[in-house]
């Protein structure tokens, strides 16, 4: 994992759930009032124990700091980590005994969407999910606001699309597009290493792309309706695949 970003995060549950997770905060940022709240009281014990500096600042200070809200009363500094090349993170995969089980956005376009996704991959037991080389990190505050943290805590991969399908092939694990031509999704194996792909809010999944993926499968939706929000067929076909693997385990 090699460079280090500093974040700003300024929601109250994300710093909740990253300092229970032992993330590395350099410093965090209160009004007085903020002390009182049993959220703030657990952020500042987890804080004190692991000798994260605690610094009193007036409301103006903080109004100042804030960057996407104007009502939140704690701000935390955290050097994310989030950054793995793809060779790494298989290798980590496999020695832990697990299965590859990744997530491909092509070149979704809304933060919201994107934070969703990663909220819903924690949750589901996705460890790694992969985007083009990005200008802006997607570790961001408004990644960790709403996703809950999980920007940080799912395992992110930076790299050009058409190598890391190379990458996956070569360590056979499937890869199938989320496209409305494809089969529906409850008639196809999904169970064991396996990647999804997710397209473009707008224009979908690119040419390039959809020729070097293993098959395509969809979500059936009633006539007049051409699709779901991306991250909500994440959310079905991931659950779905969760599904199945329980379902195979029990018969086996």
């Amino acid at each position: 994992m090699p460079k280090s970003k500093f974040v700003q995060i300024e929601s109250k549950n994300a710093l909740l759930e990253l300092l229970r997770e032992g993330r590395d905060f350099e410093k965090i940022f209160a009004v007085g009032n903020a002390f009182k709240d049993p959220k703030s009281k657990e952020i500042f014990e987890l804080a004190r124990k692991k000798n994260v500096p605690i610094i009193k600042v007036s409301r103006r200070v903080i109004n100042r700091k804030l960057r996407s809200s104007s009502s939140e009363s704690i701000i935390g500094y955290m050097y994310s980590q989030n950054d793995w090349k793809l060779t790494e993170l298989l290798d980590k995969i496999y020695q832990s005994g697990k299965q590859p089980f990744f997530l491909i956005l092509d070149d979704l376009k809304y933060t919201q969407n994107v934070a969703a996704i990663m909220r819903t991959a924690f949750g589901v037991g996705v460890n790694g999910v992969i985007v083009n080389p990005q200008k802006k990190s997607l570790v961001s505050d408004e990644t960790l606001r709403i996703s809950m943290g999980a920007a940080e805590r799912v395992p992110l991969v930076e790299m050009n699309l058409f190598n890391a399908l190379k990458t996956l092939k070569e360590n056979d694990i499937k890869v199938y597009a989320v496209d409305m031509e494809g089969e529906p999704y409850y008639e196809k194996d999904l169970t064991g290493p396996i990647a999804f792909v997710l397209g473009a809010e707008d224009v979908g999944i690119s040419t390039g792309i959809m020729e070097r993926v293993d098959g395509k499968i969809s979500i059936p939706m009633r006539e007049g309706i051409g699709s779901l929000n991306v991250s909500v067929s994440t959310g079905v076909l991931t659950y779905e695949k969760l599904r199945q693997e329980v379902t195979n385990s029990k018969e086996a």
